[in-house]
């Protein structure tokens, strides 16, 4: 009777643990409605996507590119190609498809985007570093960085931007127009604001954001985010 009962004692305690593990992945009342308004993510969803910010994420480079050059690597090894650039900031391409990753000084990874003309991004636009490194993974046949001049956009392509500096502060209505993508607002020492667009004809999404000076903008797994300016 002893066993019966401590089998059975065990058998509840595993089946509340796990109620319990299964719980937290239900989102609350207040997650759903703001995915339903604004497609944004939040709670554990949110934090499977983004992992904690590299403060390297808000480096900030003479945007006049002085030391700043192209690099063009026309074959790329199966055991991948790291660079080290020129402070500056570029736009970098590669073909066919791979993955495209970038560590700070310490060799901590600041940012990783697929990128290329069969999958994710077809480029990916960071401020860079001397001290950084590039990599290029192996899925590569050829690589192409550009240095990147600055102006004031609408559009934006995956990468890092500066509210101020790349677009202007405001309202914006923000969507894409194929395949599907996120926009993650850093702002330093605040927690990151995340939200999902899904581009075509049946199921697009819009939402609306509020930029303002001192933020900065990752735009990944997409091209390229249209933001038209609202009046609220």
């Amino acid at each position: 009777m002893k066993n019966i009962i401590h089998n059975g004692g065990v058998l509840v305690f595993v089946w509340l643990l796990l109620s319990g593990c299964q719980a937290k992945h239900i989102p609350t009342a207040e997650q759903t409605v703001r995915y339903e308004q604004n497609y944004e993510l939040t709670g554990e969803e949110k934090d499977e996507l983004i992992k904690p910010v590299n403060p390297a994420i808000f480096t900030t480079v003479d945007r006049n590119n002085p030391e700043a050059e192209d690099v063009s690597v026309p074959v790329v090894p199966k055991t991948g190609e790291e660079l080290t650039l020129k402070t500056g900031r570029y736009m970098i391409t590669g073909y066919p498809t791979g993955n495209i990753s970038i560590f700070d000084s310490e060799g901590e990874q600041i940012l990783r985007e697929i990128v290329g003309d069969y999958a994710g991004a077809t480029s990916l636009t960071v401020s860079v570093e001397e001290s950084y490194t590039v990599r290029a993974d192996g899925g590569y046949d050829s690589i192409n960085i550009f240095t990147a001049p600055t102006s004031l956009k609408t559009d934006l392509t995956a990468g890092i931007w500066e509210v101020g500096t790349d677009i202007k502060a405001g309202t914006y209505t923000i969507s894409l127009e194929q395949g599907y993508g996120y926009l993650q607002i850093l702002e330093k020492e605040k927690d990151s604001i995340l939200y999902e667009l899904i581009g075509g004809t049946i199921g697009r999404t819009e939402s609306i954001v509020k930029l303002k000076e001192g933020q900065w903008l990752r735009v990944t797994d997409a091209s390229l985010i249209t933001f038209r300016p609202t009046n609220s």
